[in-house]
């Protein structure tokens, strides 16, 4: 019986650690992300990814936003959860709601945003139905954004002082 167990957890650890995925899940400073059937992780480099969205579960990545918007509908459309919130918060790298976007959804847990490569680089942004707070620092650490970040409000340009300073989110 000792084989056994010694065959199987060696067997385990061999697939565990060629498996890349598994082992850098481990690293709560990075997100990995699916994009076009491979891993990317977020927080070194988004590659080709122009948008990309998380549940805090799974994260997907796409060429467009587009085709992100239309992965996030069909989700939602079949199932929505209380811990997420029914339409995202996009996060866009250029003003009037351009470059790359990060879309939100998970509520009442701070989200840091370098796991996802995107700390300090809010130049705009989309509320969706639940509001939001932005923090100038990692961990929802004041000092706070003082724009509107009511549920279903945007700016296309963030307030004077506040462009790529945006370092971590909590929706309610």
């Amino acid at each position: 019986m000792k084989s056994k167990v010694f065959g199987f957890i060696t067997v385990f650890t061999a697939i565990f650690l060629a498996t890349p995925h598994l082992t850098q899940a481990a690293d709560v400073n990075s997100q990995l992300a699916d994009f076009e059937g491979s891993f990317i992780d977020l927080s070194k480099d988004w590659g080709e990814a122009k948008a990309c969205w998380s549940d805090g579960r799974t994260t997907e990545c796409f060429r467009t936003e587009s085709q992100m918007d239309s992965q996030i509908d069909q989700r939602f459309t079949l199932k929505a959860a209380v811990a997420t919130c029914a339409t995202s918060v996009k996060l866009y790298s250029n003003t009037s709601y351009g470059g790359s976007v990060m879309s939100l959804v998970t509520r009442t847990v701070p989200i840091n945003l370098s796991a996802y490569g995107f700390d300090n680089l809010t130049s705009s942004y989309v509320i969706g139905s639940c509001s939001a707070l932005f923090y100038d620092y990692a961990n929802n650490v004041s000092p706070t954004y003082p724009g509107s970040t009511n549920a279903n409000s945007s700016a296309a340009s963030m307030l004077t002082g506040w462009d790529n300073r945006v370092s971590s989110i909590y929706i309610n």
